[in-house]
């Protein structure tokens, strides 16, 4: 029975995410500016459930977003699904500094450690600094991940030096080196990875990348 479920929420992300009239939602977030609750259901509304058949579909996107309508959060969520439901999943999470990563990282975390305590047994997870592990249930010595996640700072160093699933960037737009990572981003978009580039607005090379004059190559 909870395999089946498990199997349902893979298939379906948004199922996950927003739950429906047969499984639970799974997905919480915590509201920096609201102390008075621990942690609030990631809310139903009909963009978000657009952005996620989106991200579905597409494996190459470019999020112009506004404050507060929460698309960093919905990128850690489904990066965190990905991550989670897949198999040898290695993704990337970048932002300009490393330590702003691992706060993105850390938003995983949170989602993670809020689902069903049955699906984190079925998925059992380690948080360290830039990193969220996943391993087998099966595994007795938690020596090496199945799964992956690495918040990494801006630049195509360390996407030259490995073989992702995807990477999130968030912020582009401020990332003076966000046209390295792109570049370096390549091999992986062809190899049937993905890239989600989320940002407000700021003039620069995102903003040429939105206007479809951005090189990346």
């Amino acid at each position: 029975m909870l395999e089946a479920k498990a199997e349902y929420y893979r298939r379906y992300p948004v199922a996950w995410l927003l739950g429906n009239e047969k499984l639970k939602q799974q997905v919480f977030t915590q509201d920096e500016h609201d102390d008075s609750v621990e942690n609030k259901p990631f809310p139903d509304k009909p963009y978000v459930r657009l952005m996620v058949d989106w991200w579905l579909a597409s494996k190459m996107n470019l999020w112009e977003k506004s404050r507060q309508i929460m698309a960093s959060w919905l990128m850690c969520a489904l990066y965190l699904h990905n991550t989670q439901f897949g198999t040898n999943r290695l993704n990337f999470i970048q932002s300009k500094k490393e330590e702003d990563s691992d706060a993105l990282l850390q938003r995983c975390n949170f989602i993670y450690k809020h689902q069903d305590q049955w699906l984190k047994d079925m998925f059992p997870a380690e948080y360290s600094y830039c990193h969220l592990d996943f391993y087998r249930p099966e595994d007795n010595v938690r020596d090496i991940a199945a799964n992956k996640m690495w918040a990494i700072p801006q630049g195509g160093d360390v996407l030259r030096q490995h073989t992702a699933s995807g990477l999130f960037i968030d912020e582009g737009a401020f990332q003076p080196d966000l046209e390295k990572s792109i570049r370096a981003a390549q091999p992986m978009l062809k190899g049937g990875g993905r890239v989600d580039v989320v940002s407000s607005a700021e003039p620069g090379y995102f903003e040429l990348l939105c206007k479809g004059e951005g090189r990346t190559r």
